[in-house]
């Protein structure tokens, strides 16, 4: 009876021993697709970054624009002001 049992045992542990040598190569597996797809993820994140800093660039440009815009507002306003203290001045 116990060479039974043991013959059963190591039978039982032979089994289990193939099952954990197929979830390895299951978890290597794995671990080959994660470090694949973080290698594509990795590339996706560099083109948004580039396209962010297109955008970063596009952004400086309007920024300058407005800038410009209101120094001529503010220039225009002064100039207005201007005119009419001299029409002021001259009217007796």
């Amino acid at each position: 009876m116990s060479v039974m049992l043991e013959r059963w045992n190591d039978d039982k542990m032979d089994a289990l021993d193939s099952k954990v040598d197929g979830l390895a190569e299951q978890m290597r597996e794995q671990r080959k697709e994660m470090r694949e797809l973080r290698q594509e993820m990795k590339a996706g994140f560099d083109r948004i970054d580039e396209r962010f800093e297109r955008i970063d660039e596009r952004f400086e440009r309007v920024n300058e624009r407005f800038e410009r815009m209101q120094q001529m507002m503010f220039r225009a306003s002064i100039l207005v002001i201007v005119a009419l203290i001299a029409a002021l001045a001259s009217h007796p």
